[in-house]
């Protein structure tokens, strides 16, 4: 059996700085196309943020301007990690890790940046993965549609709900 955890991409147009969404994408139905990806081991700056998903751009600006401040290099795509369930949760209740992929030698921290922000080491995965469309705020039809493949498919699902910012 080949265990696989899940991860949705969220898609933002960035203009200036503020995420632009297109609204009528939301009421239209979500079927994601779906596809398996190998993801290698990474080093993450992470924080957990509390509150609803649409707030959590400024969040990733200032864990950027932390990184860099410390002389971490960011090296990635930011990703999240629902560290509580988004379908039986409220949205200003939701735990989320903020993960921020950061060079090797950003190890030296690990512990000693606070309770809420550290950095470590994610192991090498594999990901069910589907993108979410545009204004799709509410993440729950995407990640139905994805645990129903998932063991459609014959795969066992493992760990939290990951999403990705694409730009």
């Amino acid at each position: 059996i080949l265990i696989l955890s899940v991860i949705v991409a969220l898609e933002f147009i960035i203009m200036t700085g503020i995420c632009i969404c297109d609204m009528d994408t939301r009421y239209r139905p979500v079927e994601p196309d779906i596809t398996i990806r190998d993801v290698g081991p990474r080093v993450v700056l992470y924080t957990v943020y509390r509150g609803p998903y649409e707030n959590i751009c400024k969040v990733i600006d200032k864990l950027h301007h932390f990184a860099l401040a410390k002389g971490m290099l960011p090296c990635g795509l930011v990703s999240t990690s629902y560290l509580n369930n988004p379908l039986s949760v409220s949205p200003e209740h939701w735990l989320i890790e903020i993960r921020l992929p950061v060079d090797a030698e950003s190890l030296k921290y690990t512990g000693r940046l606070g309770v809420m922000t550290d950095v470590k080491t994610l192991p090498a995965m594999k990901f069910a993965v589907a993108v979410k469309p545009q204004g799709q705020t509410n993440p729950g039809p995407v990640i139905s549609s994805l645990f129903s493949w998932i063991y459609r498919e014959g795969y066992v699902a493992a760990g939290g709900m990951w999403q990705s910012v694409l730009v």
